[in-house]
């Protein structure tokens, strides 16, 4: 016991911070080496945050802001580790044997992701940080989004395996899991009265669109499929809490469509371009990622007559209007970044220049800018960055 206390000890630093978290931590001999190597992870890889996060053995141990509960163990008979984290309904574990297939280095990682994203979380809340907030840290996915209310919606796979949505509490600090097992997710948005979530889903075999309810327990009872083609749907989103809007494939190419999800009734809208992608809805009229040739530019649709917003020889991706200004991913300097055009003035900024790695799926509201960064040879989590006007 002395010598996880000691290790606690060993972060405490003798200036005071904001908001630190407790791993109330349970090992075996077997795993304390775990232990020890998770705590040198922290320190080296993430020293911004070695002064919030403090394995110890109990509550007593130590006074925090918050506790959560870790779980290392150890089957001898099939030389398995195990970590899992609990925290209240969040209930997560994480596997790895030395003859598998996972590197040690990702099982450390799934063993201290989780109070940093508890802290993170944290310092979103009080918007206490500086330019970028990194809000995911588990090594597996953590991408897309939609943020309405307080809460942040997206998907990610640390169940195992397959995609499953969830979304953050941001003023209770809480992540919700919502998985439908069977089942990978994409895409998901709340609807504008927020009791209900849109998303693209493979619960039939190919991708379709469902609904299903928002902030009640039985939520996978009652999930609706929306698309009835035999061909992959995809990219929803909501027009408003009646009608949805997404991509639907056909033999030569495909539409977008709006469906209304309480009478069936469906409309295919003629866009432009070859293809189309990435719906946007906003004071409605609807945006959207129209391919032509060999070039992606953004287009709005308004009362049958399609408008050019961005379409420049590089490519624009994923539009999102927000206070008058287009939000969207191009790769106009040879990577792809988050840049916003004022559709006042037409001046064009980029928001994510010192991000060295492609960056996609943003999405604003309330001052922030959430987008999913992809860093070579590593899943993608989620960043925040706030917004000056």
């Amino acid at each position: 016991m002395k010598r996880v206390l000691i290790l606690a000890f060993s972060f405490v630093s003798y200036i005071l911070f904001s908001y630190t978290i407790g791993v109330i931590t349970s090992y075996s001999t077997e795993t304390y080496s775990l232990l020890v190597d998770a705590s040198n992870l922290i320190n080296e890889e993430y020293s911004e945050y070695k002064d919030y996060v403090k394995f110890i053995n109990s509550s007593s141990d130590l006074t925090c802001d918050y506790y959560v509960n870790l779980y290392l163990t150890y089957d001898s008979t099939n030389n398995l580790y195990k970590a899992t984290y609990k925290d209240f309904d969040y209930i997560v574990s994480s596997v790895y044997s030395p003859k598998g297939y996972k590197k040690y280095s990702t099982f450390l990682e799934e063993i201290v992701y989780y109070p940093l994203e508890k802290i993170s979380i944290n310092k979103l809340k009080r918007r206490d940080f500086d330019n970028y907030l990194r809000l995911t840290f588990y090594p597996g996915v953590d991408e897309y989004g939609d943020f309405k209310d307080g809460k942040f919606l997206f998907i990610t796979d640390r169940l195992g395996g397959n995609r499953n949505l969830a979304y953050i509490d941001i003023q209770n600090e809480k992540i919700t899991l919502l998985p439908v097992w069977s089942s990978s997710e994409y895409y998901p948005r709340f609807s504008p009265d927020m009791k209900m979530l849109l998303f693209q889903g493979s619960l039939h075999g190919n991708w379709s669109i469902y609904t299903m309810p928002f902030g009640v327990s039985d939520y996978s009872k009652k999930i609706k499929k929306i698309s009835d083609s035999n061909l992959p749907s995809y990219t929803p989103v909501w027009y408003d809490n009646d009608n949805v809007l997404y991509i639907q494939d056909t033999e030569k190419g495909n539409v977008m469509i709006m469906a209304n999800i309480y009478n069936g009734k469906k409309q295919v809208l003629n866009v432009y371009g070859d293809m189309v992608f990435t719906p946007f809805v906003y004071d409605g009229n609807i945006y959207y990622t129209s391919l032509n040739g060999a070039n992606f530019g953004i287009y709005k649709y308004v009362d049958g007559k399609n408008f050019k917003v961005e379409d420049s020889f590089y490519n624009e991706h994923d539009p999102v209007i927000y206070k008058n200004k287009l939000v969207f991913t191009s790769n106009r300097d040879g990577i792809y970044r988050i840049w916003m055009k004022d559709l006042d003035t037409s001046s064009v900024t980029c928001l994510t220049s010192d991000i060295n790695y492609d960056v996609f799926y943003p999405t604003v509201s309330d001052g922030l800018l959430f987008f999913s960064v992809y860093k070579d040879g590593e899943e993608p989590d989620i960043f925040v960055k706030k917004l000056d006007f």
